[in-house]
């Protein structure tokens, strides 16, 4: 949307009636609405339950199981972050972290009394019952603040304010688009000049300029000043992710890791735990499938070969073998093909059934792959004659995070030979996807939906 400059000066000199209220005391009012809304629903839920279960006589355990309840959710509440962030604009999400945190809350205090009060009759029952009341409380109380915190922010948790000096187009998704090419010269502004500026920008969280290159200086000068978080556009850097610092010299961040260390050591111990166990279940199975490649043809049990793995380093995997030892593709450059006759019979059900694929649980617990992971292809590897990343460039960045015994692509139905480019994008699209939006949940749905997919028509 774009406004006259002269409109936005004029509303703040005039102040439109009244000083604007900044976007983050607005905020700050609804999260301690939201905390209040809490509050009311567990004190209406304890006194629900008074009267449901007529408690008389000594009440004052009970007021204090419900006084700790209201402390406890507290902690909890902070730890989700229920009265920030999305929850104050999104009523989903409100409900969800707050309703995670009541029967958390719930279940801790049960644990708790039920083992240090444990002749204190009916405290379960007393406890649930006044969860479940202030849980309807709540939903009611959250929709109503969360509808009020809306409207009060226009619908939106931050504003994004873009001042153009010069003539620019505004561009879709934008918020506000203030043309002050005329108004204000950031290199002689005046006083009164940064006291009107400061009225346009009283009310934005974010403020996004653009600006010819030579005025990115005097303009970062101005916006230091201002309190506000400040950007200026440029356009040439769309791949920088942030900037950094070296030497007392600023950088442009152009790559990170997908994972940070945290998620690292999550993933890590999560592929570990999960090997072994798989690994110790399925060893009878393993063995026999080991003892029927040896006695159908000489040579190996496993098929060792090269592939490419984190930050594009070369890393062993290993397969059960399902080709004759002679005719194995050590270099990946042939595909294998439906009436391959270099699989032996062993081969052909190892292959229909992914058992082949069994050994690289060896490979997680050495740390060069994953459970869940972009699958990892070998060196010679081509799609319709071309080497992988000659039919895309971008076919690097998904080695940023360790290979997958399965990947996102797998479950979709990407797997197989690759006997078009198209074979090869399909599968890179949701490799980056993967890694753009990693969460361990997501890779826990990615192992359920594999068994989906163990046995597949493409695979052979």
């Amino acid at each position: 949307m774009n406004q006259h400059v002269s409109v936005a000066i004029r509303a703040a000199e005039s102040g439109m009636g009244q000083k604007p209220v900044p976007r983050d005391k607005l905020r700050l009012v609804v999260a301690t609405s939201l905390a209040a809304a809490d509050f009311t629903a567990i004190v209406l839920g304890y006194i629900c339950t008074v009267i449901v279960f007529k408690i008389q006589g000594d009440a004052l355990p009970f007021a204090k199981i419900s006084l700790t309840l209201l402390l406890v959710n507290a902690l909890f509440s902070f730890i989700f972050r229920t009265c920030v962030g999305n929850c104050v604009v999104n009523v989903s999400e409100s409900v969800r972290r707050s309703g995670a945190s009541l029967l958390l809350s719930l279940m801790f205090m049960t644990l708790v009394i039920t083992n240090l009060r444990p002749n204190l009759q009916g405290v379960g029952l007393f406890i649930t019952s006044i969860t479940t009341f202030a849980l309807l409380f709540m939903v009611a109380l959250r929709a109503a603040v969360v509808a009020w915190g809306r409207k009060l922010l226009a619908g939106k948790l931050y504003s994004v304010l873009c001042l153009a000096d010069g003539d620019y187009p505004s561009s879709e998704g934008e918020d506000i688009t203030i043309n002050v090419g005329h108004a204000f010269d950031p290199a002689n502004a005046t006083a009164e000049d940064y006291h009107r500026l400061a009225g346009i920008l009283s009310t934005a969280d974010r403020v996004v300029v653009r600006c010819t290159k030579e005025k990115r200086a005097v303009w970062t000068h101005v916006l230091q000043g201002m309190n506000v978080h400040a950007e200026i556009l440029a356009p040439e850097m769309s791949k920088a992710l942030a900037l950094g610092h070296y030497a007392g010299r600023a950088t442009f961040v152009v790559a990170r890791g997908p994972l940070n260390l945290r998620d690292r050591l999550l993933k890590r111990f999560c592929d570990i735990v999960l090997s072994s166990l798989i690994l110790l279940v399925l060893a009878p199975l393993m063995a026999i499938v080991a003892l029927a490649i040896k006695l159908e043809s000489p040579g190996p049990v496993f098929f060792v070969q090269d592939r490419i793995g984190r930050q594009n380093r070369l890393f062993k995997i290993f397969k059960f073998r399902s080709m004759y030892t002679e005719q194995c593709d050590f270099s990946g450059s042939q595909s294998s093909r439906r009436d391959d006759d270099r699989i032996t019979k062993v081969g052909k059900f190892i292959r229909k059934t992914s058992i082949d694929e069994l050994p690289q649980l060896f490979n997680v617990l050495f740390g060069t792959m994953s459970i869940v992971g972009p699958r990892p292809h070998a060196i010679s590897s081509t799609a319709k004659s071309k080497l992988f990343w000659e039919v895309d460039s971008r076919y690097w960045h998904r080695h940023a995070c360790k290979p997958g015994i399965t990947g996102l692509a797998q479950v979709r139905g990407f797997r197989g030979a690759t006997m078009q480019e198209r074979d090869l994008t399909d599968r890179l699209e949701s490799d980056l996807e993967y890694l753009a939006n990693w969460s361990l949940w997501n890779d826990m749905m990615i192992m359920v939906r594999t068994f989906a997919v163990v046995m597949h028509k493409n695979a052979f």
